[in-house]
């Protein structure tokens, strides 16, 4: 069996374009994604973006000399920091005091979101049969949470927190330039923002509505560093943090892949699993394939045979290939195959059309022209 794949690679631009995988985490969408809704407690903008630390800290050198090695100790308070030894620990206090209560904070929050989220998951949920995937709300074809997954990319517009499909949206520009509509949002007509500070504000306007794909996007964002956004991986934990608190399915997948690979937090692979399982049980076609890559990793090659069969079942192309083998090696029967690949075609077909199949050129040919 072969190592995971990372999720393709798209553009996202706030109210215009199409959205930018970040370090093979998927950039999000809008209360779509959700799989709970919690629309009670409204949210302090400011509070959620300017309260998180903006120091990218880098867990494998001391933070005092710089020295890596595998005998450095956290921070007691906050645990985001490590020392060599004492005296490194105490050179550096005057620096790091203040710091430290915020990160000490942040750390207690996050352990209190995880508390709150952690559970037993059973089989029975595990592996029951996802939800179907939501519809663009123009074209009402599905739309992948895994985005460029299929050939299908979307769009979050701030202006109204829908996800659209590039299909749809590259459609709207095409009768835009022609002179036959305005240059508005394809869906709910709002006129396009003319600058960043105005997409910010439509942004933060979303994020008070506790809109969890809001947060999400902005959190995929904040970590790759696009959109003109300085790049600030704990800045992203905590958005993602927040959206998965309110449901977003592609949060939680965001969440399991830093756990995973310990970018913005410790790496935890405990944490990782359950986010990834989440995000599946949601219908998160990559997050999916994980649960199966990590149960193979840990010996559990039937129950991976089961999590890459769902992944398949959803058009995942990686998951397919895994059941191929599966089935050559016997871990898969005949039948399930046959289904499989069966369910496959149709979850792959269901989600095409000339519109998409257009846009998906014109991409393709835009990165071959970039290239060049």
């Amino acid at each position: 069996m072969k190592n995971c794949k990372k999720e393709g690679a798209c553009e996202n631009k706030l109210n215009g374009s199409i959205s930018d995988n970040v370090d093979g985490i998927a950039l999000d969408s809008s209360d779509n994604g959700n799989i709970s809704e919690d629309n009670n407690n409204n949210t302090d903008v400011d509070d959620i973006i300017k309260g998180i630390n903006s120091i990218d800290i880098d867990m494998s050198k001391c933070v005092a000399c710089g020295k890596g090695g595998d005998n450095l100790k956290a921070c007691t308070a906050c645990e985001s920091v490590k020392y060599c030894n004492a005296k490194c620990r105490n050179s550096h206090r005057s620096k790091h005091k203040k710091e430290c209560k915020q990160l000490a904070a942040e750390r207690k929050l996050q352990n209190k979101i995880w508390d709150m989220n952690k559970m037993v998951i059973s089989d029975d949920k595990l592996f029951a049969d996802p939800p179907p995937k939501e519809d663009c709300p123009i074209c009402m074809l599905p739309i992948p949470y895994s985005i460029g997954f299929c050939g299908v990319y979307t769009m979050y517009m701030e202006c109204c927190g829908k996800e659209l499909c590039e299909g749809c949206v590259k459609a709207a520009d095409t009768e835009v330039k022609k002179g036959n509509m305005k240059d508005c949002c394809a869906f709910c007509r709002k006129p396009s923002s003319v600058d960043q500070e105005e997409r910010t504000e439509r942004l933060h306007e979303r994020m008070k509505l506790n809109d969890g794909g809001a947060f999400a996007w902005l959190g995929s964002a904040m970590s790759g560093g696009t959109q003109g956004l300085p790049q600030d991986k704990n800045k992203a934990i905590k958005l993602w943090n927040k959206a998965a608190e309110l449901g977003s399915v592609r949060a939680h997948n965001s969440l399991g892949s830093a756990y995973e690979v310990g970018k913005g937090v410790e790496k935890d692979v405990s944490k990782a699993i359950y986010h990834y399982q989440i995000a599946a049980i949601g219908g998160h076609e990559y997050a999916r394939y994980q649960v199966g890559i990590m149960e193979e990793t840990n010996g559990n090659m039937d129950r991976a045979m089961k999590h890459w069969m769902i992944a398949a079942r959803s058009g995942f192309d990686d998951a397919l290939e895994e059941i191929s083998i599966g089935y050559k090696v016997g871990h898969v029967t005949k039948e399930e195959y046959a289904s499989t690949l069966r369910a496959h075609r149709a979850s792959q077909d269901e989600m095409k059309s000339e519109q998409r199949s257009v846009a998906h050129a014109l991409r393709i040919l835009k990165m071959r022209a970039k290239s060049n």
